[in-house]
């Protein structure tokens, strides 16, 4: 997977003009879609290309219906450089981000707006996986049923805390869902009518995309991102791409043993950093029974001041850092990132991590900053709309072709 903004592509071969057009509205497209709104004096300075040229592009992508100008703000002499921005209603996405007490659902626009936010309870077992697609599908014909008419729908991305074969999106287990070699998107495919594409990712592999792409780690090329929930996940990005791995599963840091012997992990193995680290842990570590209390419980307890629940955190944050002090040493990432039930402790647990993260090298731990998610809950939601995006980013022209040639109805601008 592509992530953020390549450099301009500005070949002269007459034979390679369709890639090069193709290539310089990326750049453009890529450019309004991360960052906002723009002139097009500044297009022309963060692109290279010349005056007439971005004039060129934007007028296509205008034309797509994908951004509109309008007038700048005349400040001093001269004309005002036209504004460019997205049309975050001409194309959206559909993300989805499963937990095994809810699902999380949005619906986003172009440029990242997210322009409807949904989050359902189970009205039954996680382990349900019919009841979970049918949540989905109802929830995404809810939300297709608000947007503009004429929007059109790039594809739907969901985020499952498991192992998730690629391309074709077969859940080989996910512990905390109790799911295994469940074939999650062709059975949405299906109860969504084939509407439109639909993929399936780790919550960890799409957490760190959305953190690189717009959160904590934005700028940086070098990414872990450790996501603390009932089960932890992670991802990692390395010099700008996704860490993927031979079959689509790097990054299953939950699972590193870091006590021998240990508490038996969801995976059935024994001591894994999961079983030390999740909620489930936490909430022992704070004299709490998980078969009473949720997370939540632990997170208002350590809002109010008690020193229990302050204490048994701080226990667990050694185990934290000792986690994190091995992966370090292993991908020596420029930006660690906090997530989930691990980003909204880590104010409390930070002295007792920051101990046992000391073991790691110190020119390694020196380079790292470590941050909480700037995204919380929303993480697996933004990676998952940026995996739909992808396509676009990378051939608005050749995307909405595509897409037309399915939907007739598509407009040609908004």
């Amino acid at each position: 997977m592509r992530l953020g903004a390549g450099p301009p592509v500005r070949r002269a071969d007459a034979a390679a003009q369709d890639d090069v057009r193709r290539a310089n509205l990326s750049a453009v497209l890529r450019l309004l879609h991360f960052h906002g709104p723009a002139t097009r004096s500044d297009l022309v300075a963060s692109t290279g290309f010349n005056r007439s040229t971005v004039g060129s592009l934007t007028s296509e992508l205008v034309k797509l219906g994908l951004v509109r100008e309008r007038p700048g703000v005349v400040s001093g002499k001269g004309r005002p450089s036209n504004v460019v921005e997205p049309v975050s209603t001409s194309v959206h996405v559909l993300a989805f981000d499963v937990t095994p007490s809810s699902v999380g659902a949005a619906r986003v626009g172009l440029g990242g707006y997210m322009l409807q936010v949904r989050r359902r309870l189970h009205s039954s077992s996680p382990h349900d996986v019919p009841a979970v697609v049918e949540l989905i599908a109802t929830l995404a014909r809810e939300m297709q049923a608000k947007s503009v008419p004429g929007s059109v729908c790039l594809g739907l991305v969901v985020s499952v805390p498991g192992s998730v074969r690629q391309p074709d999106g077969l859940v080989r287990r996910s512990p905390p869902l109790g799911w295994h070699e469940v074939p999650f998107a062709e059975l949405l495919s299906e109860a969504t009518g084939h509407e439109y594409p639909v993929a399936v990712g780790n919550d960890g592999d799409l957490g760190v995309v959305a953190e690189y792409l717009r959160g904590a780690a934005r700028g940086a090329q070098d990414v872990l991102y450790v996501r603390g929930e009932v089960g932890v996940g992670g991802g990692v990005v390395v010099d700008g791409e996704l860490l993927k791995g031979a079959g689509g599963y790097a990054g299953e840091v939950g699972h590193i043993v870091v006590k021998p012997g240990g508490r038996v992990c969801s995976c059935g193995a024994r001591g894994c950093w999961e079983a030390e680290i999740g909620d489930a842990a936490i909430i022992r570590a704070v004299g709490r029974d998980p078969r009473e209390s949720d997370i939540e419980d632990v997170l208002n307890d350590v809002a109010v001041g008690n020193r229990r629940s302050i204490s048994g955190v701080r226990k667990t944050g050694e185990w934290v850092g000792l986690g994190l002090a091995s992966l370090v040493n292993l991908f020596n990432p420029r930006v660690v990132v906090l997530g989930g039930t691990l980003g909204a402790l880590y104010p409390t647990m930070e002295p007792t991590l920051a101990a046992s993260y000391s073991r790691a090298l110190g020119p390694i731990r020196e380079q790292a900053l470590l941050v909480r998610s700037d995204l919380g809950s929303d993480a697996q939601l933004v990676g998952a709309a940026e995996v739909a995006f992808a396509d676009v980013l990378e051939d608005p022209a050749g995307t909405l072709g595509e897409r037309s040639d399915q939907e007739p109805e598509l407009r040609s601008g908004t």
